[in-house]
């Protein structure tokens, strides 16, 4: 995956191939992964994983909760579908100024 320092939480898998979309501001990574599970579970594999990777937590001024690492901002997005919750990650990398 190009988010290969980013672990999926157990049980789940990439869903589509990641997309990257490169611009001279910047670049914007997204995943697509699906498993079972409950969205809260997911929250806290997050809480518990990222942070030993450098990710420090950010709530938005909208209420939303990203992390942060340098340059990078990383956000989730979970849905249920079916029975099988669906998982968005997105990283926006600034260029450097």
């Amino acid at each position: 995956s190009v988010l290969d320092d980013l672990p999926l939480p157990p049980g789940f898998s990439e869903s589509a191939p990641p997309g990257v979309f490169e611009a001279p501001e910047g670049r914007i990574l997204a995943l697509s992964a699906e498993g079972a599970g409950e969205g809260l579970a997911v929250r806290d594999f997050y809480y518990e994983t990222l942070p030993a990777l450098g990710w420090a937590e950010h709530r938005r001024g909208d209420g939303a909760l990203e992390f942060r690492r340098g340059r990078e901002r990383l956000s989730f997005t979970l849905e249920r579908a079916g029975g099988r919750l669906l998982l968005g990650v997105q990283v926006v990398e600034l260029a450097a100024d």
